[in-house]
């Protein structure tokens, strides 16, 4: 008789552990490899923490010297993250164990025969983009971008590709140097509604950004970005995504992957911001959008699915 009380204890200790354990995730020792110690980065180490748990260990490469893929080996995680592009580059060899990645503009070069590799982009996608742009510039037929084919043809065939469904019309110009760069900004100046900032090293620069901002402000021609930084020399919108975000997402996409809910790999679009310069829309003769003169941030709850996007 006692034998069966004994039972029926423990049977009912494991009825309330299940009860009110979240057996949605355990905790699973992951490795951060990070390339330098900067505050962006840092930022997506935070994120990654608060949605993943602190079961982690990072390395900075920047002042490591040991060997990164032995000591991974060692360490035996279920799951590698990695912050900027030179991490990705350092794991992406490793072919057994999950790696999410972000702060990554491009990936695709690490990606291809890589089924392991998943992550979270950096920039809000063209499409993203157009809906704010159709959103709050209606008038908006003619779009014009510069790039170096080179850098960012991938981001201008992005564009031109969403362009389609939104009835706008993609006026690009090729550049190769920064000295060409200023000559694309007049000419392109002629034929265009809104001029869309890309990421593209060749084309934003201390000089070209001083050029660029002005002369488009006198030709009232707004100037959409990808980050909120250039709101302040003179954009008009900022449409961009947050590093503590991306780490967060990227702690969410690793606990889905480990629990089986998503098939690798893929991609993730990041959350999304959205900032008004409000000073240059009175400047433009725009609306100033009195409700967006406060940062507008656009969440989806961050437990549902975002867009992944599967890569090959």
């Amino acid at each position: 008789m006692q034998h069966k009380l004994h039972i029926r204890k423990y049977v009912f200790c494991f009825l309330i552990f299940f009860a009110f354990y979240d057996n949605s995730f355990a905790s699973f020792f992951a490795v951060v490899v990070q390339g330098i110690s900067i505050e962006p980065y840092n930022q997506v180490f935070r994120g990654i923490k608060k949605s993943y748990g602190n079961d982690l260990k990072r390395v900075v490469l920047c002042g490591f010297k040991g060997d990164l893929k032995r000591y991974i080996k060692e360490k035996k995680p279920f799951v590698i993250f990695t912050i900027g592009e030179w991490a990705l580059s350092e794991v992406s060899s490793i072919k057994d164990i999950p790696i999410v990645y972000t702060m990554v503009l491009n990936p695709n070069p690490y990606l291809s025969g890589h089924k392991n590799i998943s992550g979270v982009s950096m920039l809000v996608s063209a499409r993203k983009k157009l809906e704010y742009i159709k959103k709050y510039l209606p008038k908006t037929k003619r779009i014009g971008v510069i790039y170096n084919p080179g850098h960012s043809y991938y981001l201008y065939k992005e564009l031109l590709d969403a362009a389609k469904d939104f009835k706008v019309s993609i006026v690009a110009k090729k550049v190769f140097s920064s000295q060409q760069v200023i000559d694309a900004i007049k000419k392109i100046s002629q034929n265009i509604d809104l001029f869309f900032m890309l990421p593209d090293v060749t084309v934003i620069s201390p000089e070209t950004l001083s050029f660029m901002n002005l002369f488009f402000l006198k030709k009232s021609i707004p100037i959409v970005t990808f980050s909120e930084k250039y709101l302040k020399l003179g954009a008009l919108m900022a449409i961009y995504s947050e590093p503590f975000s991306m780490g967060v997402q990227a702690g969410i996409l690793a606990k889905k992957i480990l629990k089986g809910t998503v098939m690798t790999p893929v991609t993730v679009c990041p959350d999304e911001r959205f900032k008004i310069n409000s000073y240059v829309a009175e400047c433009l003769g725009l609306p100033t959008y009195e409700e967006n003169r406060r940062e507008m941030i656009v969440h989806e709850d961050n437990e549902k699915d975002k867009e992944f996007s599967p890569h090959n």
